[in-house]
């Protein structure tokens, strides 16, 4: 990595991180996914949180629709985005996996004729999505700093804790000022608070 601008840093770690997801097979992300789901519904985040605000994820992620199934269960609000321009997003609410519909890139998102906007400073813990981790709460997104803009600027109070495989924990994450960290990071293999 050494002589490479931070952004090239970032392109050639998000290449590498994200063709490692993807080169992992279905049944290990859906039983690593189960593993990473065990974990936070043990947390006190997760627990105490009244408001959560969660990804639809794409198939080579880890596995959030369990999640959402047992935050709706468990009586919490809760949350996914809804893009409403050029990186900026609000938060969605709905009562049902139902309530989804397929949105922008593919991605399912709260139909808005059957979702609710809940206020960013609501939310009590954001589940983030990223191309890779450290462990000192380095996140690498996936580009658009949707999340970044989001956590630092709209929910400073929501607790930010990162699913990720441990292909996708390097050593370092390249960091610019305005890059969000996370607070909590699990893995199939390992969990960890950060601060």
């Amino acid at each position: 990595m050494e002589g490479l601008s931070v952004k090239e840093a970032k392109r050639a770690l998000r290449n590498r991180a994200t063709a490692a997801r993807k080169a992992l097979a279905e049944s290990y992300r859906d039983a690593a996914s189960s593993r990473m789901l065990a974990i936070l519904f043990g947390l006190p985040a997760y627990q105490k949180a009244k408001t959560v605000f969660l990804y639809a994820s794409m198939p080579d992620e880890v596995q959030l629709y369990e999640l959402m199934k047992q935050a709706l269960a468990d009586g919490k609000t809760v949350c996914l985005p809804l893009i409403t321009g050029k990186g900026t997003m609000e938060a969605m609410a709905f009562s049902s996996l139902s309530d989804l519909v397929t949105g922008e890139y593919g991605i399912l998102t709260v139909d808005k004729s059957k979702g609710t906007l809940v206020s960013p400073s609501a939310i009590d813990l954001i589940v983030v999505p990223g191309a890779a981790f450290d462990h000192k709460g380095g996140r690498l997104g996936l580009g658009a700093g949707f999340y970044d803009r989001f956590m630092t600027e709209r929910a400073p109070q929501g607790y930010r804790c990162a699913l990720a495989f441990s292909c996708q924990l390097v050593d370092k994450v390249p960091m610019e000022p305005h890059d969000a960290v996370v607070q909590y990071v699990i893995t199939e293999n390992e969990a960890f608070a950060v601060k």
